[in-house]
């Protein structure tokens, strides 16, 4: 019963009405929470069905955009307002299996999480990721997210080795909800996705936690110096009663000169990737280049949680450093770029009822930015690992579901600032909204607005990217079963009067963007 008791406790952390939506992330844990009175099965299966209704007057120009579209909205992966209404439904599934051998008495786990997502009615009797939902079906569009072993060392100190996430928080994604990684460290602005590599997650005291992390992004050719590598080492420890302080330090290595990436959109600072995820896409011709990029900054947070009262307030600043050598196609030396800008996000929430889901939230988002790119040799705007991969940075917390990227998706997973950098222009935000539980763990409303001003822009336009209004109703049929109804309006500002910043094909701003859509989420364990 206790052991029962322990599992129900953890996945009402997982299914926290506000989040039980998230797709592909269920965790495992049950080691913090004790010792069960009965073993553990050496095979657990964890699963996460989501599926979505979705009425809007967004599409892609593009027709040959089926399958998964990702990006800026108004921006190169062609999607644009339209005067029809388009209405689709997608679903996702999302497998989590962990093998605890008993002959091992927990010195080594694994774990390996899949993915199946599908549009309705789009492909059968093919093979490919995000399609299967067509008449027959009979697709193969599976596709592995996780595939690692963890060996525990002792109680404080494990390493993994194999697939398994890149977040930009000091907590071990394998044993913290998505919420918590949301909402703590980094937020997911900078890295929220997985890759292969070895990281390693211990306590240095019972008040202070590290990881240190070796993630191999592209290998390219095993016998060139053409790889892109990422380095992490952050540390969080409790000052004194609800206040926590963390640091992050990490380097990329990139000398892979543009080649893999996803697609044909290639990776890296000159590729397309960079400019369908919004991010800043650097102006340097046919030059090929080698970088280096380093990020360095502080978070804290004050009673987070609401573990010890009713306010609830946090704090982060990432500088990012860095350099690229350019040298022609030939060989030849061509200059450098310098690389230097900053991040700072604030946030406070206040718990003025009976549950977490009772609360008014307010969070603030300043980006630095260029507005010449990086003509002058210099480039002052923020890097994110949008830079290499699709989707990477996932900041998410703010609740926004056009203005900013929202989680509650599936196939298509566009916004109007879709990465923090906006372009490398830079942006200051600020969201606001409102939470009520009028039936404690049962329903859920809420109230949001946000707004965005671009912090430097294209020559000749203005700095409004527009503003926000949002709804949203989630009603818990069964334990972890549960329905919902979201609606979105975005107000576009004169920053789309640029041709630089919105669709190619119109003359001038586009259409107010809306949404309205409604879910259905499970937690099967």
């Amino acid at each position: 019963m206790k052991h029962q008791i322990l599992l129900f406790a953890l996945f009402s952390t997982l299914a926290l009405p506000l989040w039980a939506q998230l797709p592909n992330y269920p965790v495992d844990d049950d080691r913090r929470l004790g010792t069960p009175e009965k073993p553990v099965p050496e095979l657990q299966f964890i699963g996460f069905f989501f599926t979505r209704l979705t009425g809007s007057n967004i599409a892609p120009e593009n027709e040959f955009l089926r399958g998964q579209i990702i990006g800026r909205l108004f921006g190169p992966n062609s999607t644009t307002t339209k005067p029809q209404m388009a209405f689709y439904g997608e679903g996702r599934f999302v497998p989590l299996f962990v093998y605890r051998p008993a002959l091992l008495d927990g010195l080594a786990i694994f774990r390996a999480l899949l993915k199946v997502d599908v549009t309705w009615g789009d492909v059968n009797y093919g093979v490919g990721n995000n399609v299967g939902g067509a008449i027959n079906a009979g697709t193969v569009n599976i596709q592995t997210l996780l595939a690692n072993v963890e060996l525990k060392i002792n109680p404080f100190w494990n390493v993994v080795i194999g697939i398994q996430r890149i977040f930009d928080n000091v907590r071990d994604p394998n044993v913290n909800t998505l919420q918590t990684n949301q909402t703590s460290g980094n937020r997911l602005m900078f890295w929220g996705t997985q890759g292969v590599g070895i990281s390693s997650y211990f306590n240095l005291s019972p008040v202070t936690i590290g990881r240190v992390g070796y993630f191999q992004l592209y290998e390219n050719f095993i016998e060139i110096d053409d790889d892109v590598v990422l380095l992490m080492a952050d540390m969080e420890t409790r000052l004194s009663g609800l206040w926590e302080l963390g640091g992050s330090l990490w380097y990329l290595y990139d000398r892979a000169q543009n080649e893999g990436g996803v697609s044909i959109l290639g990776q890296g600072f000159n590729s397309l990737l960079v400019e369908y995820n919004g991010g800043a896409r650097l102006q340097i011709g046919q030059n090929r280049y080698k970088g280096d990029v380093l990020w360095a900054g502080l978070n804290t947070s004050y009673n987070r949680d609401f573990i010890g009262g009713r306010f609830w307030a946090s704090a982060l600043v990432m500088f990012n450093f860095g350099n690229l050598n350019l040298f022609t196609p030939q060989g030849v030396s061509a200059g450098n770029i310098g690389i230097f800008g900053y991040t700072a996000h604030l946030s406070l929430s206040y718990k003025y009822g009976q549950t977490a889901n009772d609360r008014f939230s307010l969070e603030a988002l300043y980006t630095s930015g260029d507005a010449d790119n990086a003509r002058d040799g210099q480039y002052s705007g923020v890097v994110t690992g949008n830079t290499w991969g699709s989707p990477v940075g996932i900041f998410s917390s703010h609740r926004a579901y056009l203005l900013f990227p929202d989680v509650q998706v599936v196939n298509r997973y566009y916004s109007a600032v879709h990465d923090i950098s906006n372009m490398g222009f830079g942006t200051t935000a600020i969201f606001l909204n409102y939470f009520n539980s009028p039936v404690p763990n049962k329903v859920t409303l809420k109230l949001g607005a946000a707004a965005a001003i671009a912090n430097q822009t294209p020559s000749g336009v203005g700095r409004f990217i527009g503003a926000e209004i949002n709804g949203e109703l989630k009603y818990t049929l069964a334990l972890f079963l549960e329905i919902g109804l979201s609606a979105a309006y975005m107000v576009n500002g004169d920053f789309y009067d640029s041709p630089l910043t919105r669709p190619a094909a119109l003359a001038s701003r586009p259409a107010n963007p809306w949404v309205v859509f409604g879910t259905l989420s499970w937690l099967m364990f």
